[in-house]
């Protein structure tokens, strides 16, 4: 599968990307990260924010090579998009998935499912697909990236 089968499945729309645009999804990013960060919040709300910023990374990874997940399971095919873009291992694309879930968890039906450690493994993971996508945009989208 690619982005263009996936645009054929109808999971992915067309998009004209922008710097401006991939500007202020990177500023939603450091918000989050820098919110994540903050100790005196639940681990259910900072893992939650960490996975927020995780989740702007792969929105713009694919707003980048010119695609927006349709409606159904956005974020999902957000996440799954990944591999295609950014060329994430399987293993983080599966962990990411897997804290959606939890999130939506948290967020929606029972409070404290997160542990702090779990919350800390999230703001790594987001920390480091940062960087990994940052380094990504320089060699492939550097008119979109100047950073």
């Amino acid at each position: 599968m690619s982005l263009n089968d996936w645009l054929d499945n109808r999971w992915l729309v067309l998009h004209e990307p922008s710097p401006e645009e991939v500007a202020d999804l990177l500023a939603v990013v450091e918000r989050d990260l820098t919110d994540a960060a903050i100790r005196g919040l639940s681990p259910d709300w900072r893992l939650g924010i960490a996975y927020n910023a995780a989740l702007q990374l792969a929105t713009l990874a694919l707003a980048a090579e010119g695609f927006r997940p349709g409606r159904e399971r956005a974020h999902e095919r957000a996440i799954q998009s990944l591999r295609f873009t950014v060329g994430a291992e399987p293993e983080l694309v599966a962990t990411v998935d897997g804290v959606r879930r939890k999130r939506n968890l948290s967020n929606y039906e029972r409070a404290g499912s997160a542990s702090v450690s779990e919350a800390q493994e999230v703001y790594a993971i987001a920390t480091k697909l940062r960087e990994d996508v940052l380094a990504w945009l320089r060699r492939h989208h550097p008119e979109l990236y100047k950073g």
